[in-house]
């Protein structure tokens, strides 16, 4: 898929906003990757939102040129990126996270596709950075989480791990809800949809993510477990039908698409273990649905939507 390269005006000035949370083994690592990019250094502002970090996450980035904002009374990465987007001045607002590694070009390719045919939003890759001898954990968390792809053209929604968009945009939509800590840049991204706004997908606008292991897995799944109920019902799914999607989560996985993931990686690790670990993913996942169902049947919470 071919995109027309437009070039970066003076007036293409960028504010790329970063919620980090005790990463101080890979932060430097980080910023400089941001500090490279393949873009014009005047026209970007970098601002890193610490949520509470007990490590030298702050002390660290304390050494580089960026702007730090301290929030630590709401933990939540939609809560950090909020005060970002306050003091933001950007024309162009970038997200990334901190245990994603941008390639040279992501900048400058994330901003292009904002300005061919002029969409509100853009997706970009996410693909996974897998160790030289990867862990039954990470293979699955490689296979199933941050495809983007698929997110932007069927779902129509993006993750915030690479997203970006005008900043004009938040006056027309709004920030992102401040009481979840995931799911929230995908109900954010699909709410623009369903407002009328164009989110398009930039396959050239790379970030590599690194693999979770199996504790960051299972607490993934239950923290996005928890907003799907809210999400599908937004999305106009029925109650009765949100109740059945959540029973139905607890079912073992079908073991096809891991077998053929073997086949073609000729990964050393057995089949039956990454399909073990996608059901217990799954487990977790239908124990946070079960928990937002509950709540939104409770009406706790829904104040914010």
């Amino acid at each position: 898929m071919g995109q027309q390269n437009i070039g970066i005006e003076n007036s293409d000035t960028v504010t790329v906003i970063v919620p980090v949370l005790n990463i101080q083994k890979y932060i430097n690592e980080f910023l400089q990757a941001l500090l490279s990019q393949n873009y014009p250094k005047n026209l970007i502002e970098i601002i890193v939102i610490d949520n509470g970090s007990s490590d030298k996450t702050v002390e660290i980035a304390r050494n580089y040129p960026i702007k730090i904002i301290i929030e630590d009374t709401v933990k939540s990465p939609y809560a950090a990126r909020n005060r970002g987007l306050e003091v933001a001045t950007g024309k162009f607002i970038a997200l990334i996270d901190a245990n994603k590694m941008p390639h040279i070009n992501w900048l400058k390719e994330g901003i292009n596709a904002l300005k061919v045919n002029k969409p509100d939003l853009v997706g970009g890759a996410i693909l996974f950075s897998l160790p030289s001898s990867p862990s039954v954990s990470n293979l699955y968390d490689s296979i199933t989480f941050n495809n983007n792809y698929k997110m932007v053209t069927t779902e129509k929604g993006s993750a915030a791990g690479n997203l970006f968009f005008r900043r004009s945009l938040i006056g027309k939509i709004g920030m992102f809800p401040e009481n979840f800590r995931s799911g929230m840049d995908i109900w954010w991204t699909q709410k623009a949809v369903r407002s009328g706004y164009l989110l398009n997908y930039c396959e050239k606008s790379i970030v590599y993510c690194k693999p979770r292991n199996f504790i960051e897995i299972i607490n993934k799944s239950y923290r996005v477990g928890k907003i799907h109920p809210f999400n599908q019902r937004q999305n106009g799914v029925s109650l009765f039908s949100v109740i059945i999607i959540t029973i139905k989560t607890f079912a073992p996985p079908g073991i096809s698409r891991y077998i053929e993931y073997k086949t073609i990686t000729n990964s050393q690790i057995s089949a039956i273990k990454i399909w073990f670990v996608a059901w217990l993913s799954k487990i977790y996942m239908g124990m946070g649905r079960t928990t937002g169902l509950l709540n939104m049947i409770n009406q706790k919470g829904n104040h914010s939507f």
